[in-house]
């Protein structure tokens, strides 16, 4: 047998050459596969993330004995905005003061009426305006 023999190079190397590449060959694949894993769930992430960055608003009603009808604002940004206020159709509006950075805050009208038609959300002296529509 000379040097350049196949299974020769498995004593050089302290393990059998035959199984030492399959061996490689499934860590590299494994390790390919989480990769795609990582970049898969950071892809949806961030796709969540952009799709409801901002502003938003949620009108929640719940039916029952006792019908009641809220609204879910989101502040989805790194930085918070300041002088919230809300405001139901024609109504007065409240005043909700700062939201922090993924902040949310339920507001319900102050005349307890739930047959409002529009709300209406300004923020930041008037730069950020939202109008929901029910």
């Amino acid at each position: 047998m000379g040097r350049w023999d196949g299974n020769d190079r498995s004593n050089e190397y302290g393990g059998s050459g035959v199984d030492s590449g399959k061996k490689r060959n499934w860590l590299k694949l494994i390790r390919r596969i989480i990769f795609i894993g990582f970049v898969v769930v950071a892809i949806v992430i961030l796709y969540v993330y952009f799709s409801t960055s901002g502003l938003n608003i949620e009108i929640i009603q719940r039916g029952g004995p006792v019908e009641t009808i809220s609204v879910k604002l989101s502040n989805n940004n790194f930085f918070g905005i300041s002088n919230v206020t809300v405001q139901f159709d024609n109504e007065q509006g409240q005043n909700l003061g700062n939201m922090g950075p993924f902040a949310s805050i339920f507001v319900t009208p102050e005349s307890g009426s739930s047959n409002f038609k529009q709300v209406l959300v300004e923020a930041n002296n008037g730069d950020i305006e939202i109008v929901k529509n029910r």
